[in-house]
């Protein structure tokens, strides 16, 4: 994938609006779904992703690819999604509530908690400890919250992560290691 990323990402510089197409949709539900994982509402998640792929290709030019191509994007969209949060901080126009996911956006975000061999109750049982994970990693400050969902929910290696929040791979191992802390603290309270 890397390697046809490359040859669409040289193509999408040379101008060719079909290359860059092919690169959106095949990162475009990546995109979402981090965007989702970050902010916790799905029509911003949307507006988010939109507007990381016209910050992509307006910046094309000037990926040096010194990363993949997903690294770079990802990057982008960790950065609009905090930038979105702050900027919602600052207006002060966060809902108390708002719903995490509308019908048609709702995405379960730790799938591995819920397998179909399970008994019914403990499915329910882990659905409501998806809810509190959920809740409780909102709350979490943007970078930490960034590194947690990266690592658990979307699978990135700490180094990708690094490169993606671009800072030190031991500022993401703290990160990590606080925001585990937390949410285990906080489910501990909650049992």
């Amino acid at each position: 994938m890397i390697n046809s990323d490359a040859k669409l990402v040289e193509k999408a510089k040379m101008g060719d609006d079909r290359a860059f197409g092919k690169l959106v949709r095949q990162y475009q539900n990546k995109v979402l779904y981090l965007a989702y994982d970050l902010i916790g509402n799905y029509v911003d998640a949307q507006d988010v992703a939109q507007n990381v792929f016209m910050r992509a290709f307006k910046s094309l030019s000037m990926f040096q690819e010194k990363s993949s191509f997903s690294t770079w994007l990802y990057r982008i969209t960790t950065n609009a999604a905090i930038d979105f949060q702050r900027s919602r901080k600052r207006k002060h126009a966060i809902s108390l509530n708002q719903p995490t996911s509308d019908k048609n956006g709702d995405r379960d975000l730790i799938d591995f908690l819920e397998t179909k061999d399970m008994p019914f109750d403990k499915r329910i049982e882990n659905l409501d400890m998806k809810d509190l994970i959920e809740e409780t990693a909102k709350q979490l400050p943007p970078q930490q919250r960034a590194a947690f969902i990266l690592k658990f929910f979307h699978d990135k290696k700490t180094d990708e992560i690094a490169e993606i929040l671009d800072c030190d791979p031991v500022t993401v191992r703290g990160h990590i290691l606080r925001a585990t802390t937390k949410l285990r603290d906080q489910l501990k309270e909650e049992k």
